[in-house]
């Protein structure tokens, strides 16, 4: 990490008229504090009484575009109240006119805390960002006392080497006689090196964990792509644990960085209840599974009742379910996402009796015994968007639900798109949340999943949870509730079906509860497009399991499209999705001619020259179009 850019990072020096030098603080809430210190003489603190002031202490820096940064500082809170994210900093940028053009937002320090590091690494700043500052703020409707010391903005270098363990793709583990090879796929990255490919080197070693041989080795002098696979046999593999690791190396010899990966061989076919496939599909009771659910609170038998009258198959409580509820959703052949999301000591979020982390353990361990054998049991819910700055304590509780429940995969949401990867030792399977109705445009549904799937090079099941609630619900004030509204039927289908197209194996909506809560749709209203977007999502499910090859139909790619091929049963379905509010032409090509093309939303034919393969196929604003494509013998 490179030179601190703030000036007075720790408030040591004080402005004329008694406030921090080099930081713009309104003087009525923010001041220099010379009693409390995280170290040398002063602090900044704030002190707030007023729900509805936001204030900011900023501090103009000079960042470079393309450039990414580490910010941090240390926080300290008294009697912080609020249902918004606390005392923290943030960085964030303008254009040359002035209007936002993004940021970098910590979440912050609640209640009563002594001295805790805040931090983040901020997005590679674009160039159009002119404007940057670093401000330290809590949030309209936060009130207490907040102190803040030790500030720090730094340039640091991304890492230049990065890998993905591609298969085995579930849990690392090389299972039965004849397993697929093992696939490890190197990536480089010499963005902020003044490096080029042919001046780095890869090599890597495969070994045993028990007595440290090395059963397979190799390299790559120079790096020839900044992509490439490393493939070992798995089949060559005996029981037991191994560690790959893989280094780039300059030629001088210097060590840039190392990768390395556990995994684990056995070469019985372990026989689990649920479990993802290579393919990235649930297998529950041995069956291709697509979960199809939604967020709920609390479950009450009288809601279940209307729920199971629906295509619906599973469901994720925040509450979570006893055993008497959890018999009754079994009974509605329901499934569920088990949540011991909140359970890590030392969060905000963890129940105030739980006290240390033998606690935490405890209480998870309690939980997973009780439930792990219910057969309603379809997985476990471990994280809801908690930071990066966990990765240790929340890989931990991965760890802890795979030896105390091999049967059930460990599902986690975060909104942090951009570390997706960097979270990977925390999940079996992950999904992202965004909610872009009305502020922004649809297409970020589909933005989210394919990001997910590039991070990930595709060889992770992914489950999404699209939005359709209205965010009037989470909004404090009359002015606020009157911008917000609910999602329509036409966004709320191209927004599931854009994570489709671009790779989800599961949907989960937001939420079951928030729709029984809108302001302004009535629940019935929307309930019943819910209930249509998912029969239609159902009716797709054995089309949307196939692991068929299918043929080699060419796309025209555009960033209004998202796209996807299937095959099942002698026929070829061809998902088209228009993520924008304007009307569109999707163009592909056929490898041959075929016996005919229907629009399977419509049942209509798709009309074309005799014989035609280049196919043009018009779609309306937000439109959601699957054409079953039928072969010539």
């Amino acid at each position: 990490m490179g030179e601190n850019l703030l000036k007075n990072a720790g408030f040591e020096q004080s402005a004329d008229n008694g406030l921090a030098a080099n930081w713009n603080s309104p003087g009525n809430v923010y001041h220099r504090d010379t009693e409390v210190k995280h170290s040398g003489e002063a602090s900044l603190t704030y002190a707030n009484t007023d729900k509805n002031a936001y204030l900011l202490c900023s501090q103009p820096v000079a960042l470079l575009p393309g450039k990414m940064y580490e910010i941090s500082a240390w926080i300290k809170t008294q009697d912080v109240v609020g249902d918004e994210t606390g005392a923290t900093i943030c960085v964030e940028y303008s254009d040359a006119q002035g209007k936002w053009a993004g940021g970098c937002y910590p979440e912050g320090v609640k209640g009563t805390s002594d001295w805790t590091q805040v931090k983040s690494i901020t997005p590679r700043i674009p160039p159009e960002a002119k404007h940057i500052g670093l401000s330290c703020y809590l949030r309209r409707e936060m009130t207490g006392t907040a102190w803040w010391d030790d500030m720090s903005v730094a340039p640091v270098a991304e890492r230049p080497l990065s890998s993905m363990l591609m298969s085995p793709n579930y849990r690392n583990q090389v299972l039965g006689p004849n397993p697929d090879p093992v696939k490890i796929r190197c990536l480089t990255n010499l963005t902020d090196y003044p490096l080029q490919l042919s001046d780095v080197l890869l090599v890597w070693r495969l070994s045993n964990e028990a007595d440290h041989t090395i059963v397979a080795q190799g390299g790559m002098n120079p790096v020839p792509a900044e992509s490439m696979d490393i493939v070992m046999d798995g089949k060559a593999l005996l029981n037991g644990r191994y560690t790959a690791e893989i280094t780039l190396k300059s030629k001088n010899g210097d060590t840039l960085a190392t990768d390395t990966w556990a995994i684990s061989r056995n070469m019985e076919i372990l026989d689990r209840k649920a479990y993802i496939d290579a393919h990235n599909r649930l297998i529950l009771n041995g069956e291709p599974f697509f979960p199809l659910g939604m967020y709920w609170g609390s479950v009450t038998a009288e809601q279940l009742d209307v729920y199971a009258q629906s295509a619906f198959n599973c469901l994720m409580p925040y509450g979570p379910p006893s055993q008497e509820m959890m018999d009754a959703i079994q009974a509605h052949g329901l499934k569920v996402i088990y949540t011991v999301k909140d359970l890590y000591f030392g969060s905000s979020v963890c129940p105030p009796d739980i006290h240390s982390k033998e606690e935490e353990y405890a209480r998870i361990k309690s939980t997973v015994e009780q439930f792990r054998d219910h057969p309603a049991l379809m997985a476990w819910y471990i994280n809801d968007e908690l930071p990066l700055e966990m990765l240790e304590q929340l890989s931990q509780h991965r760890q802890w639900i795979e030896d105390l429940d091999p049967n059930h995969p460990a599902w986690v949401v975060l909104y942090q798109i951009e570390q997706i990867r960097e979270y990977l030792p925390s999940y079996d399977v992950i999904g992202t949340d965004p909610y872009p109705i009305p502020q922004q445009p649809p297409a970020k549904a589909g933005e989210y999943a394919r990001k997910m799937m590039t991070a990930l090079c595709g060889s992770r099941a992914i489950w999404q949870v699209p939005q359709v609630f209205n965010w009037a619900n989470y909004q404090k004030n009359e002015t606020d509730k009157a911008a917000k509204r609910t999602p329509t039927f036409e966004e709320m289908r191209s927004m599931a079906w854009q994570s489709i197209a671009e790779g989800a194996m599961g949907i989960v909506f937001y939420s079951w509860f928030d729709i029984h809560r809108d302001p302004t749709t009535p629940f019935e209203e929307q309930w019943g497009k819910i209930k249509k977007i998912a029969q239609e999502i159902k009716e797709m499910s054995p089309v949307l399991l196939s692991i068929e090859n299918p043929p080699q139909i060419v796309i025209e790619t555009a960033p209004w499209l998202n796209a996807l091929i299937k095959h099942s049963v002698n026929a070829t379905y061809v998902v088209l999705v228009n993520n924008t509010r304007e009307g569109n032409t999707a163009r592909f090509t056929l490898p041959a001619a075929v016996e005919s093309i229907t629009d399977q939303t419509d049942g209509k034919p798709v009309v074309s020259a005799p014989g035609a393969t280049n196919i043009e196929y018009a779609m309306e604003p937000l439109g959601v179009h699957i054409l079953i494509i039928r072969w010539k013998s």
